[in-house]
């Protein structure tokens, strides 16, 4: 599977494997919470904050798992 691209909320470079992905939510306009399968150290999941509205953000995951 593909990973997808998206800028962090510092301009950096971030890659998400689609299938590994929770939850998409909205943060504030244009930043979304991308929730992954990955335990942080308090056994929560791990978040990016990426760039984007949450719907952008949704379609090109989505687009991802379907291809």
């Amino acid at each position: 599977m593909a990973l997808i691209g998206f800028k962090n909320t510092h301009n950096q470079s971030v890659y998400i494997n689609p299938a590994q992905v929770l939850y998409v939510t909205t943060f504030e306009e244009e930043v979304t919470i991308v929730a992954l399968a990955l335990a942080s150290a308090g056994g929560k999941p791990t978040a990016v904050y990426v760039r984007g509205n949450v719907d952008q953000v949704q379609q090109r995951l989505s687009v991802a798992v379907a291809g």
